[in-house]
């Protein structure tokens, strides 16, 4: 049994990579008006769930089931899940490695089937006919034994580089982080990182521009983006989906 499926997910379950920097005024020596920031380290791993109560094709051996993961890249987005005898699941991208064309979900007796060229591979990606010349990206899986399993997509987390920028009213934080493309980025603002609302923070991509962006598209390179802090303490959030 075999499917394409492309999921929908509003804001909460799409997957999101948090950064989190502590931010302080006078109350950390460093006299009114002035601000510091700690370096901020986000989490590598991405985790994708599938519950197989919206994914019923992976309760029995050989289904399988492609879909758009919400919050990956546009270029790697799109994979295929395939449960196997003994309860082994693989995840691979569905990106052909001859012309990039998606191949199909596995099917019992052919595999995964890029029809626009007549590659094919094995559930677990693994090239078994050309002119594809090599095998499918893979992802690392975890079967909880029951009714899910999740898909872990790496190296999606960034560190980002925080510096005091002298420039506009009580001066500005200066935000450098490296992008991801297809990917778009937003800054919030909240007073403490377990309660209160997020504020969307507007930002300049200059030291002394307009703070009149609220998002900015990724391009796989490094971006600085400045904001102007309003209070005294709180945490800035770095999104990205």
């Amino acid at each position: 049994m075999y499917s394409e499926m492309n999921l929908q997910m509003n804001r909460r379950g799409a997957l999101r990579t948090l950064a989190f920097a502590s931010v302080c005024g006078g109350a950390c020596g460093l006299g009114p008006g002035r601000w510091f920031l700690s370096g901020v380290q986000a989490g590598e791993m991405a985790v994708f769930r599938m519950s197989f109560d919206d994914f019923s094709q992976l309760k029995q051996s050989y289904g399988s089931v492609r879909l758009r993961v919400p919050g990956i890249p546009s270029s790697s987005s799109q994979i295929v899940v395939t449960r196997m005898p003994g309860n082994q699941f693989y995840a691979v991208s569905a990106k052909c490695t001859h012309r990039g064309v998606a191949v199909n979900a596995f099917k019992k007796g052919v595999g995964l089937l890029c029809t626009a060229h007549g590659s094919q591979f094995e559930a677990n990606g693994k090239m078994v006919k050309s002119p594809a010349r090599s095998s499918l990206k893979s992802y690392n899986t975890t079967y909880n034994g029951s009714d899910a399993v999740s898909v872990e997509f790496p190296n999606l987390g960034y560190s980002v580089a925080t510096d005091f920028v002298d420039a506009g009213a009580g001066g500005r934080v200066k935000l450098e982080f490296k992008t991801l493309s297809g990917m778009d980025y937003s800054v919030q603002v909240r007073g403490t990182v377990g309660s209160g609302e997020s504020v969307k923070t507007q930002f300049s991509l200059s030291p002394g521009g307009s703070l009149n962006k609220t998002s900015i598209g990724g391009n796989g390179n490094t971006v600085n983006l400045y904001i102007e802090p309003t209070q005294e303490a709180g945490f800035i959030t770095i999104i990205r989906e």
